[in-house]
């Protein structure tokens, strides 16, 4: 590589600079099988928005914040209010912000101290992880939340600061704070880290306050409106999903821990550990630690929350971008001779190798969910017959609070909580029955109380066969509960005693819906029903 004239070193990284773009295009297109349920929550938020009924989950409810991607949300009512369907728009929005990640993790990488092949490599490198093409065109906010994240960092690491490129920081990570709440831990870190280089470097107050000003006063006056909103429109500082799914037990940050581990093995624990141990390596020495503050603490906060049960890693996707130019930066600095001649260049092409290896490996264990299209298939099928079965007034009840609501058009129960103001605020319950990372609480008995016309069960709302053919459909339900609530409602009398269990013909799909109607309610009447 050392040997390599700089004409062809040029062709190179502009070849390899296209590749990566082509593979972050690519690798989501081919490898997404279907959206996530949870961007059907945005979408029937946005739909209400646009409706004019305002941000609320249930219309003529209480609002609850039930989303924790407010500014995705808005853009996508924005182009339901244009006449765009949701559906084609979510994952095309995130297949763009995906790629705008991919050439700012590039530019982050030149600003870490990469050569420009290197820079590729580290584009190429993101855009092959697992969790872009499970996540990127999934429908959620993540990719734009990475790609505005970096955009709100690269001027932070600048050789030059610049009161222009300072102010611009604050304000992409206000967009980034309002499009995820983990922005403003974000933009709290970089500050923290000026204030220490401030010290260090004997700044004095009034020049550091003066130049702290001018980042924050953006960020400051965007949040802070939006915040003050939040509280006035539904009584909090924090989204509801916080409540639901954030909680302080060991037994959730050990769940954190391992699923920190879990992805550092899949990306390669070399990838992620070298740029520590090669912080020593003297250009871009300052912008390479700041990164690395952030990525050690964004890994810490996701080890506080308990991580997430979703494949491949959602909540690290953020900082995926960091450690590929981390690497590929230290890597470049290694191969150019800063650590020291030859060896040292045939170790960067070792580890080149060994980034390779370390994607193939990600692919061969990331847990993709097979048969996810079907499933996709037959929730939209169930959402679209309740909407033609049930009255106009009838509530359902569901765990999958996405697709079947959106489609059904009815008023939820969120059973999971992150709609659901008293669910969110129980206590969470690592060993209860259906506790899944980052969703620790139920409540089945408010569930009942509430009295809905319909409870969905995840896994037996779509089968191949009807749910009341068999005998005891009380003990399936017990056996196939999905969630805490689920648990719950199949556990207590209440349930076979209010409630019968009814099975209709999907329409276009192999299988029925199986759904618990409660007792004298009229819904699918002229369908056989046994209890």
């Amino acid at each position: 590589m050392g040997q390599m004239d700089e004409g062809r070193a040029d062709t190179w990284a502009k070849a390899l600079w296209v590749l990566a773009l082509v593979l972050a295009v690519a690798v989501p297109w081919l490898g997404t099988d279907a959206p996530q349920d949870d961007a059907y929550i945005s979408y029937r938020y946005a739909e209400h928005l646009v409706a004019g009924d305002g941000l609320v989950f249930n219309v003529g409810e209480e609002p609850v914040e039930g989303y924790t991607n407010f500014l995705w949300t808005v853009l996508i009512a924005a182009g339901m209010g244009l006449g765009m369907n949701p559906e084609w728009l979510g994952p095309a929005l995130g297949l763009v912000f995906s790629v705008i990640a991919a050439i700012l993790c590039g530019r982050l990488a030149r600003r870490l101290g990469a050569s420009p092949i290197y820079a590729a490599a580290a584009m190429a490198l993101l855009a092959l992880q697992p969790t872009q093409r499970v996540h990127a065109m999934g429908g959620l906010e993540t990719s734009m939340f990475t790609a505005l994240l970096l955009a709100g960092i690269l001027p932070r690491v600048l050789a030059q600061r610049t009161a222009r490129g300072d102010r611009a920081s604050g304000i992409w990570l206000a967009a980034a704070a309002l499009t995820r709440p983990e922005g403003v831990m974000v933009f709290g870190l970089l500050e923290l880290a000026d204030a220490f280089a401030a010290r260090r470097a004997r700044v004095g107050l009034a020049t550091w306050a003066q130049a702290m000003l001018t980042r924050a006063l953006p960020f400051v006056l965007i949040v802070g409106a939006h915040l003050i909103w939040r509280r006035l429109t539904y009584g909090d500082w924090v989204p509801n999903t916080f409540h639901a799914k954030v909680a302080s037990d060991a037994t959730i940050q050990m769940e954190g821990l391992r699923y920190v581990g879990d992805a550092v093995l899949g990306f390669g624990v070399l990838l992620v550990v070298a740029p520590y141990l090669l912080l020593s390596l003297p250009i871009a020495r300052g912008a390479r630690a700041l990164c690395l503050w952030i990525t050690t603490v964004f890994c810490l906060y996701v080890v506080y929350v308990g991580g997430d049960y979703m494949p491949t890693f959602r909540f690290l996707l953020p900082i995926f971008p960091l450690w590929s130019a981390l690497a590929c930066a230290s890597v470049s600095l290694v191969g150019r001779g800063e650590g020291g001649g030859q060896v040292a260049r045939r170790a960067g092409w070792a580890f080149c190798l060994l980034s390779v290896a370390s994607v193939a490996f990600a692919h061969s264990r990331a847990d993709y969910w097979p048969g996810q299209a079907d499933r996709h298939a037959d929730l939209l099928a169930v959402g679209k017959l309740l909407d033609e079965v049930l009255a106009p007034d009838d509530w359902i009840a569901a765990t999958a609070a996405g697709r079947v609501p959106y489609f059904a058009r009815r008023r939820c129960i969120d059973m999971m909580g992150l709609s659901d103001r008293h669910i969110a605020r129980v206590e969470a319950d690592p060993e209860a029955t259906g506790a899944l990372e980052g969703h620790l609480k139920g409540d089945g008995e408010y569930v009942l109380d509430r009295r809905p016309e319909v409870i969905l069960f995840l896994r037996l709302m779509a089968t191949p066969e009807a749910l009341t053919e068999k005998k005891n459909w009380v003990a399936v339900a017990r056996r196939q509960a999905f969630s805490i609530s689920e648990s719950q409602i199949a556990q207590s009398p209440r349930f076979r005693a209010e409630y019968i269990c009814r099975s209709l013909k999907l329409q276009d799909r192999d299988g029925y819906m199986n759904l618990f109607v409660r007792k004298g309610a009229p819904v699918g009447a002229p369908l056989e029903t046994k209890e």
